[in-house]
């Protein structure tokens, strides 16, 4: 018999999902930035374009986390979620004064949760291989 792998510890597990998710974020608004300066994109789907971001990284995140934790699928990919959007909380009060919540900040808030269940729901556990 083969030794285990040790698991790594769910904090570090937490981190990779989060900065995973935060990766994926900023890689996508970068792109998004360069196609908007380029003409590639009209400025009216720019919010639409951030929105599906921001539900592709929590959902990348989550996945990465629901699969490598000792907990459910949905609690980790909730928690990773959270971490998430806490950043995205933040830097958002950190560079710009008046944020709207109930605006365009909420929805994109709601597209991170949304992106968190879905990977919660869909990311289950690995099928054991069947011994022969």
């Amino acid at each position: 018999m083969g030794k285990k792998k040790p698991a790594a510890a769910v904090w570090v597990v937490l981190l990779q999902g989060s900065l995973l998710s935060l990766g994926v974020y900023l890689a996508g608004m970068m792109l998004l930035a360069l196609l908007l300066i380029q003409g590639a994109v009209p400025e009216s789907s720019a919010f639409p374009v951030t929105a599906a971001l921001c539900l592709l990284a929590a959902l990348g995140g989550g996945f990465l986390t629901s699969r490598r934790t000792p907990w459910g699928t949905l609690p980790s990919a909730l928690l990773n979620t959270l971490l998430f959007a806490a950043v995205l909380v933040a830097v958002g009060a950190a560079c710009w004064r008046g944020i709207s919540w109930a605006g365009q900040g909420g929805i994109l808030l709601l597209c991170a949760l949304a992106g968190g269940l879905l990977a919660g729901v869909l990311g289950g556990r690995r099928r054991r291989r069947k011994r022969k």
